[in-house]
């Protein structure tokens, strides 16, 4: 029922100087605003927000199933604008499978990718897409050897805040020396409050051949790049910029990789106007 975000220390919070100086504060709990979410400097497989059956190389770029059905995700997220990935199947051996495609944070790591409303995939036994755990035809599946490419379009919606969370107000707790905000999943009130993004779409390259669009008017949301693995299916990411079957006809889109700059500066600026509206945060006022 939680989530813990990585987090490190903020140079920028107003009274970061204060804090390392006072000695009244030793022993005490961290206030949560001197912090700041860790925003990785490359997009990759995140080693926490996956299922741990899952083996995850050092580079962190290819990835291992397990017995049964499990997924990863990537570490950075989409919730506007068009963008791409592709991975490579390197082994598929005879009775395993995957599931590549889009989802959201609170879709389940323990289940194959496309099980709940918070993913979206494509099989490769029988191109079958999935949503919801209910699997339509789509396409005539792909195997060993051959690249697939996901792009995501994601309308922009007028007046909508796209910042992210700051969660300089959430606890912040200290687990083998590193620090991690703590926040509630929220997965019924996120179930209830799911509505379908007009426009949206998500569409399958099979080594760069359009294999047409698989999703319409998806639910609106942070997506991540995605894959389920059941077996010893064994793939790598690329997420740009440099594909290796860039997609033809494809609309204009972004390379994931890109999204890792677009983040810092997101993330930078969603703490700057926390601070803003915080004005006069005091260390002395925050009860510890």
């Amino acid at each position: 029922g939680y989530r813990y975000i990585l987090a490190e220390p903020d140079p920028h919070a107003p009274c970061r100087q204060e804090f390392d100086e006072s000695q009244d504060m030793a022993g005490k709990p961290i206030p949560p605003f001197l912090c700041r979410v860790a925003t990785p400097d490359s997009v990759l497989l995140a080693l926490e927000d996956r299922a741990p059956q899952l083996s995850v190389s050092d580079d962190r770029l290819w990835l291992t199933g397990a017995k049964f059905y499990c997924t990863s995700r990537a570490t950075h997220g989409v919730k506007k604008g068009s963008w791409y990935f592709e991975i490579r199947i390197s082994e598929l051996p005879e009775g395993s499978a995957l599931r590549v495609g889009w989802a959201q944070k609170n879709g389940n790591l323990q289940a194959p990718l496309g099980f709940d409303k918070f993913g979206y995939s494509c099989r490769s036994r029988k191109g079958t897409k999935f949503h919801d755990s209910i699997g339509k035809h789509y396409s005539s599946g792909f195997g060993q050897g051959d690249v697939v490419g996901c792009l995501i379009q994601l309308p922009e919606l007028q007046s909508f805040d796209y910042l992210p969370p700051t969660f300089k107000d959430k606890p912040l707790i200290k687990f083998k020396s590193h620090l991690y905000y703590e926040e509630k999943d929220e997965l019924q009130e996120n179930l209830k409050s799911l509505k379908p993004l007009v426009g949206s779409k998500i569409t399958y390259f099979l080594n760069g051949k359009s294999l047409g669009v698989a999703f319409t008017d998806i639910y609106r949301g942070e997506y991540h790049p995605a894959v389920g693995l059941y077996k010893q299916a064994h793939i790598k990411f690329n997420f740009g910029p440099r594909f290796k079957s860039p997609p033809v006809g494809a609309p204009r889109f972004k390379p994931m990789s890109e999204r890792a700059r677009e983040m810092e500066i997101e993330q930078s600026v969603a703490d700057m106007r926390y601070f803003t509206d915080k004005e006069g945060l005091k260390i002395e006022n925050y009860p510890v």
